[in-house]
This record gives C-alpha cells, sequence and structure tokens, in this order.
C-alpha cells in the first residue's frame, strides 16, 4: 500500500470542512433569538383582524333605519352605551367563555382648518402596551339632532375617522 500526498490533502479537507460545519452548526443553536417589531405584530394580528371584522359588521345597514348602518347611528346619536354594548357583545363572541376585551374608542374629524380628536366610548382606561388600532371612515348626517356638538359642522354630511384601541386586560 502505497501513500501519497493527494489522499492525505483530501483527508485534511474532509476534516477541516467536518468542523467548519460542526462550528457554524452549534454558533446557529446557541445564539439567542431576537424578536423585531415587525415579528411581534404577527401575534396582533387575530386581535386586529377580529376588531376589524367587528366594525365591518356593525357598519352594515339595518332595515327600517332608512338604510343606516348601527355604527353610523351610535355616532349620530352619541349613543356610546349602545356602541359599547355591541362592540363588547360582537367581539367576545366565541364558543368558549368569554374573552377580556377591553377598548378605548376615538373620533377625528376635519372641520376646514384643522384634524380634531374627540373621545367617543372606552370600557375602561387605557394602561397596557400590547394593543392594536384599527380604524374605519364613517359617513355621518351633520343634521342629525343628537350628533355630538363638535362635530356639528354646519348640518352637513361628512366623514369621521373611527379608532378603537382594543387589548386584553
Amino acid at each position: 500500500m502505497v501513500m501519497n500526498e493527494e489522499g492525505q490533502l483530501y483527508t485534511i479537507e474532509g476534516i477541516a470542512a467536518a468542523v467548519l460545519i460542526l462550528t457554524t452548526v452549534y454558533l446557529v443553536l446557541s445564539s439567542t433569538m431576537v424578536f423585531t417589531p415587525g415579528e411581534t405584530h404577527i401575534y396582533e394580528m387575530p386581535l386586529e383582524q377580529l376588531v376589524d371584522d367587528v366594525l365591518a359588521a356593525m357598519d352594515q345597514p339595518v332595515t327600517g333605519y332608512e338604510s343606516k348602518s348601527p355604527l353610523e347611528l351610535a355616532i349620530e346619536n352619541n349613543d356610546t352605551a349602545t356602541f359599547k354594548n355591541t362592540f363588547l357583545h360582537y367581539s367576545n363572541m366565541r364558543t368558549g367563555p368569554d374573552d377580556t376585551l377591553q377598548f378605548n374608542a376615538t373620533i377625528s374629524y376635519y372641520d376646514g382648518t384643522q384634524v380634531n380628536t374627540i373621545p367617543f366610548a372606552k370600557s375602561r382606561d387605557y394602561n397596557r402596551e400590547n394593543a392594536v388600532k384599527v380604524t374605519r371612515w364613517v359617513n355621518i348626517n351633520g343634521a342629525s339632532p343628537n350628533l355630538p356638538s363638535d362635530l356639528n359642522l354646519g348640518g352637513q354630511n361628512h366623514t369621521v375617522l373611527l379608532e378603537v384601541l382594543l387589548w386584553r386586560g
């Protein structure tokens, strides 16, 4: 049996490759995982979708009210209690036990010179970090007699932005 330098070179190359592979695997497995804000948003997506679905369901017209949705009626009549009850009822509907969802809703509108924000309805004061924010544009009748005074912009129809902050708590 004759040994030559070519066989030794392949052996050294194989050992070096194996050490390199094992070192890489060790470093990858021993490193810590860091969640970036983009990755943590993935966990909030189901809650965000729930709020979007609830607002979409509340914004469906009801026959008998001149094709107005419960969402439009609640804003036009400044009916925060009905909004709160309907919103929590829809958002906590599940096959299991009730969830512990809480919300804070505000309305933003443009008065011709600037954008203003007013509080609308809430279930509890917001004091947590993990919350989702969902917005929905709502057309309202500016001539409604029960309209909040801030939204009475000369009796003309206009669009407001309803912003709902939702969290578990």
